[in-house]
């Protein structure tokens, strides 16, 4: 399965984290796994959100969560803002 490189930057811990996400999967699917990822990986400071946002860091444009990873707009080396 293919792969692309993401950074999520999560401002309610102000920590950054590198996620390989898969694009043929469903934003909203990707989001669950990568949430529960960072609150293992931030040792329970994070809160798993159930509508949590996604912003393109690079125009601050909100990510479709409906969308599979392919269309998102996110590619290689993307960094985005989740809130």
């Amino acid at each position: 399965m293919e792969k692309i490189l993401v950074s999520f930057y999560v401002l309610a811990i102000e920590e950054e984290f590198d996620m390989f996400l898969p694009i043929g999967m469903k934003m909203s699917e990707v989001l669950k796994n990568i949430q529960q990822s960072i609150q293992e990986l931030s040792e329970g400071n994070y809160e798993i959100n159930q509508n949590p946002l996604l912003y393109n860091d690079l125009d601050g444009t909100l990510i479709n969560t409906n969308n599979i990873v392919k269309f998102s707009g996110l590619k290689n080396g993307s960094r985005v803002l989740m809130k």
